[in-house]
């Protein structure tokens, strides 16, 4: 590694933390563009099979270029490795970057399947490298405050999650985030609609559909505000959940958009609805959708003493036995949580950058925050996407035991 570490298992990293990136297509553009913001970064290498794409991308940031992301690992002088490829690729290239020394940062969803997730927590537990999974729902305003006033106690205790829809960023290249509703679309769908090329939407290169693609988003944010810092992350008892494949049987013959179908060889979900019992007996409803005839559905947390509605955010309790529908200054909220950290914090909130993961992750290398805990509510998030899978394709409710032996059968 390029930086001395000064704190083992996890540490604190000298400026800059020079960055590989595997996977020169949308994602791996988008996060080059983004490290190249961020105070404490460096591009450093880009690999791709596709070779002329990892030129091109590496020559944008001064980097150098590899056809494969072992010849990446092999000859470059890397911190960290960010990890922009198929779903279903990630667990060979996170465990190779893991085991090389590097701190890894995994695009959504960690896995294709919570077999190949356990693969990349094992590692990263086994060789003391830090792994990261991106969700910037677990970085907006919204997040933040809802989590301190669980933790405040003013929710009491939590007993009820609903993951359908909270406010995320898109990120890009420029000053501007923009603001974007994730974990349920009426209209959406990758590909078909637009957005996004083929692999988006067959189950061999992305895992899953809607529930892997959407469901991690909202599923790990719930998961962070059903927890505490005492008692740690809900863990996950039971699951029943049913899958729909409903945009290629409304879609008339002849249109753009059945030959986008046919073309992409579209064989995954795009709407889905689940309900999760946890160990500690709160529950978790869950609605996925990449196109779905419905009103859009906040996510929120309930408790005992009070509730969250996330998007847009309003605190529900009974004050001197009144009703109280409250709303909240968030914008100051975040201004004053900005200023509390100090120089980079400003520098963050002014830039724009306090929403991006990538932002976070950089940070807490440097030993500037405490990381959230991504990979370890990414695994879990697995559990819930992989029990969702199981129970429709079994027409019943699967036990968390079910998942986990099955995931071991897989991977003999």
């Amino acid at each position: 590694m390029s930086c001395d570490v000064l704190i083992l298992m996890g540490a604190k990293l000298t400026e800059p933390v020079r960055v590989g990136i595997v996977g020169a297509g949308n994602r791996g553009r988008n996060h080059a563009a983004r490290y190249d913001r961020i105070p404490g970064a460096e591009v450093a290498a880009v690999a791709d099979i596709d070779e002329p794409k990892a030129e091109a991308l590496a020559d944008d940031y001064g980097a150098e270029s590899y056809a494969s992301h072992r010849e990446m690992l092999g000859a470059a002088d890397l911190d960290a490795t960010n990890v922009c490829i198929h779903a279903t690729l990630h667990a060979e290239v996170t465990v190779d970057a893991l085991e090389a020394g590097t701190h890894v940062f995994c695009e959504k969803p960690m896995a294709g399947s919570y077999a190949d997730a356990r693969r990349m927590a094992d590692a990263a537990d086994r060789t003391g490298n830090r792994l990261a999974v991106q969700n910037q729902l677990l970085y907006t305003v919204e997040t933040r405050a809802a989590r301190a006033l669980a933790d405040a106690g003013e929710l009491g205790d939590v007993y009820h999650g609903i993951a359908a829809r909270s406010s995320g960023f898109a990120f890009d290249a420029s000053d501007d985030p923009e603001e974007v509703p994730l974990g349920a679309r009426r209209r959406g769908t990758p590909y078909v609609d637009g957005y996004g090329s083929p692999p988006f939407v067959r189950e061999e290169t992305a895992g899953g559909g809607v529930v892997l693609d959407l469901g991690s988003y909202t599923v790990g944010q719930l998961l962070y505000l059903m927890g505490s810092p005492d008692d740690g992350l809900p863990t996950v008892e039971r699951v029943r959940g049913e899958t729909f494949r409903t945009v290629p049987e409304r879609v008339s013959d002849g249109s753009e958009y059945a030959r986008r179908i046919e073309e992409s060889g579209y064989d995954v979900e795009d709407v889905s609805a689940a309900f999760v019992t946890f160990e500690d007996g709160s529950v978790l409803s869950i609605r996925t959708s990449w196109s779905r005839y419905a009103e859009g559905e906040s996510s929120a947390v309930v408790g005992t003493e009070g509730g969250v509605r996330l998007d847009p955010f309003e605190y529900f309790s009974t004050v001197a036995d009144v009703e109280m529908r409250a709303s909240a200054d968030l914008e100051e909220y975040l201004f004053r949580q900005q200023l509390l950290d100090g120089e980079r914090g400003r520098r963050a909130y002014e830039f724009g950058l306090w929403a991006d993961p990538l932002y976070q992750w950089v940070d807490s290398l440097l030993g500037n925050d405490d990381p959230l805990p991504t990979d370890e509510l990414a695994l879990e998030s697995m559990v819930v996407t992989d029990g969702i899978y199981r129970s429709a394709e079994a027409g019943r409710e699967v036990t968390r035991e079910e998942v986990i032996e099955r995931a071991s059968e897989e991977t003999e």
